[in-house]
């Protein structure tokens, strides 16, 4: 049997789905709208339950067309509304869907958020009729109601649905905030947004540097000592400029928090509602640029993982979806681009470089969608009321390992390929012609030859950012901070990594792909000149 879950955003599909099954279920439901971008699918014993993008009032998105198709395959199909907004959410589903064409359920969630009089107004209706309805918290409720629902669905009539809609119930408005002022709001929003994701930057830099005396005296001084009587070319592709272990562990201890804690940020605001309350109070902001605030999701969403967010970007308007794209391939700095930045920076003695790169990163990028997407319509934005709460720990714990196992058993191992393959070049030669190769563009960024490894690692991985460390940071020492300054945003903007650009290929096309990565390429060059400029200006 396929049951298909339906539903406005925020409904609660994905966090009922995940109640509903014994196994564990890898994508998390969050408090936050549009979380789910794509159909998730899991089997249970011999039902299939089928999670879906959330629909949205009013707007034309990209992963409506993927709910439509999966509810003509269903042979259950559960209409999911949130209690707290009942009759606008089952007048929505009425209007897209057939109720009766299929055997079918409603799911009420926000139980505990609703009045007695509702509650007892549909509690009452359920019992004289026998509608197949259940109101829930489906944070709190176990695989068995799943069973219950599936006996309990059935045909339904016209008539029924029209008493069900107009049963009284109350809607419940969500507490105000400073966020919803007109005038302060959009600006209030920016700043909470730009403080929770420092904070984790500034705590991760405080424990690296920390870190760094302990593990060069512990860890690297005894494993060279230990070396010491190998080859020299052993010891070189494990401890040269571009060593395994000299810039392996070094580039883990400052990558690593960041990773974590920013992690740990991006999961509290999405499943405590806030990031809803500041997206929805950021549109008339984002609107200025060609976006909505809710493009804003995916696009913090990247400063976790960049081909995340692009798969997030299905939320996005129709109209609007290119444009958040090209912002998450520009801006949206992900939690290794980020380690490694720090990592660069703080390796330099020029930490505070960091928020100049951050600003310059955020306002750039949005500088750099308006000028080359003038002529987007920007639809209307109608904001979903969310609830602000405490998320649990288990849910940060359930977001946050799927993440620590990214960079473990992905990001480093390859990072320390690269490594590898960095110095088997170095010791046949070739970097001298890598350098040739990249030099032009170099120059004409004011730029060293030196930091040409790190520039074509980055086109790969951005991590690859970490190559500028090599020498235990004297390549660093020589630099300039404003040279370093352009040399990070060049290696982190000329364009997005290869697999970020697989994935818009993907999800776009080709030639999507090859126009984004092109006017990036532009924005990025133009941009880094100008820095090299206004830098010489005060040299």
């Amino acid at each position: 049997m396929r049951i298909v879950l339906v539903g406005l955003e925020s409904s609660g599909k994905t966090t009922l789905l995940k109640s509903l099954v014994s196994k564990e279920v890898k994508v998390q439901g969050s408090n936050v709208k549009g979380s789910t971008s794509n159909v998730f699918e899991v089997k249970e014993e011999q039902i299939r339950y089928v999670d879906t993008p959330g629909i949205r009032l009013g707007s034309e998105l990209v992963s409506s067309q993927y709910t439509e198709k999966m509810a003509d395959s269903a042979d259950q199909l559960w209409f999911v509304v949130r209690g707290t907004h009942f009759k606008t959410e089952l007048e929505a589903l009425e209007k897209i869907f057939s109720f009766n064409h299929k055997s079918v359920a409603l799911i009420v969630t926000f139980e505990d958020k609703m009045d007695r009089e509702s509650l007892q107004a549909l509690h009452d209706f359920k019992a004289k009729t026998k509608f197949p309805l259940y109101v829930m918290d489906t944070r709190t409720i176990n695989s068995s109601v799943g069973k219950s629902v599936i006996q309990l669905a059935r045909f339904v009539t016209s008539s029924e649905i029209d008493e069900l809609a107009n049963l009284p119930i109350q809607k419940v408005k969500e507490s105000p905030t400073l966020f919803q002022k007109r005038v302060i709001g959009p600006y209030l929003a920016l700043f909470t947004v730009l403080s929770i994701y420092a904070l984790p930057i500034f705590l991760a830099y405080q424990f690296s540097k920390k870190a760094e005396g302990f593990v060069g005296l512990n860890i690297l001084r005894p494993m060279k000592s230990w070396f010491s009587t190998f080859p020299e070319s052993l010891k070189t592709l494990l401890f040269g400029d571009f060593g395994l272990f000299s810039l392996g562990i070094y580039s883990f201890m400052w990558a690593f928090p960041v990773v974590l804690l920013f992690g740990l940020a991006v999961a509290i605001t999405e499943e405590s509602g806030l990031k809803d309350r500041i997206t929805d109070s950021l549109d008339p902001l984002m609107r200025k640029v060609g976006l909505t605030g809710q493009d804003l999701v995916p696009i913090i969403s990247g400063f976790g993982c960049n081909v995340v967010a692009i798969q997030a970007s299905r939320s996005c308007n129709i109209c609007t979806r290119k444009n958040c794209i090209s912002v998450i391939s520009f801006g949206s700095a992900c939690s290794y681009q980020l380690g490694a930045t720090l990592s660069v920076f703080g390796a330099s003695g020029n930490i505070v470089l960091i928020i100049p790169y951050i600003f310059a990163l955020i306002v750039i990028s949005l500088i750099h969608v308006k000028i080359w997407n003038r002529r987007t319509m920007v639809p209307l934005f109608q904001k979903r009321e969310s609830f602000l709460q405490w998320p649990s720990g288990q849910i940060l714990w359930f977001r946050i390992k799927p993440v620590i196992s990214q960079f473990l058993l992905q990001a480093m191992p390859i990072f320390l390929i690269i490594c590898l393959i960095v110095s088997m070049f170095e010791l046949l030669g070739w970097l001298d012609y890598l350098k040739n190769f990249v030099a032009p563009l170099l120059v004409v960024s004011g730029l060293s030859t030196e930091i040409a490894p790190a520039f074509v690692a980055s086109l790969f991985r951005k991590d690859g950012i970490l190559l500028l460390n090599q020498g235990s940071g004297s390549v660093l020492e020589q630099m300039a901070p404003g040279e370093l300054f352009i040399a990070v945003f060049l290696c982190s903007t000329f364009t997005a990594c290869l697999v970020t650009l697989m994935k818009i290929m993907k999800e776009l096309s080709w030639k999507d792909a090859v126009m984004i990565a092109g006017k990036q390429m532009t924005t990025s060059i133009v941009s880094v000149i100008l820095f090299s400029i206004l830098f010489s200006m005060y040299e």
